[in-house]
């Protein structure tokens, strides 16, 4: 098994990176059971939520032609590569949803192997995105007021 360069350093250095990383806006690539079938996902932080042992966060897509709907395509927001280089291609981040996942699992899973974080969506995508995330119907206030869109 080839060692990664986070298994070089120490187990508090690791903690720092993902308390220092897990802010909104920030991506991560790892495997995700709210698709089916589950798979490999990037993924943008909104926001943990620490005493629900909860994170919110929204996918990453590499196209949209299978979303028919307008209403749901207008809250797909074209992540450029040029402007985000963790992207390989041109993307679509889904703002019409906010996933949940165990924080606790995602803080392990950072600390463990720290190449799960990809950096950063540019500034102008992020306020972007939070604009397009605050007007969406499609999310419940709860989640919006929870992950501090509201």
């Amino acid at each position: 098994m080839t060692a990664r360069l986070g298994d070089h350093f120490p187990p508090q250095y690791r903690e720092d990176f993902c308390k220092r990383n897990l802010i909104r806006g920030a991506v991560l690539r790892a495997q995700t059971e709210l698709t089916v079938p589950p798979k490999i996902k990037l993924f943008v932080v909104w926001g943990l939520e620490e005493s629900l042992n909860q994170i919110g966060v929204s996918f990453i897509n590499r196209e949209i032609r299978s979303i028919k709907n307008p209403r749901l395509q207008a809250l797909q927001h074209p992540l450029l590569s040029k402007n985000n280089t963790f992207l390989t291609y041109d993307s679509f981040l889904d703002c019409s949803k906010i996933y949940e996942k165990e924080l606790k699992k995602v803080r392990d899973l950072l600390i463990e192997d720290t190449q799960v974080f990809l950096g950063n969506i540019s500034s102008k995508d992020l306020f972007v995105a939070e604009k397009i995330i605050r007007n969406a119907t499609t999310i419940e206030v709860k989640l919006k007021r929870r992950y501090g869109f509201i």
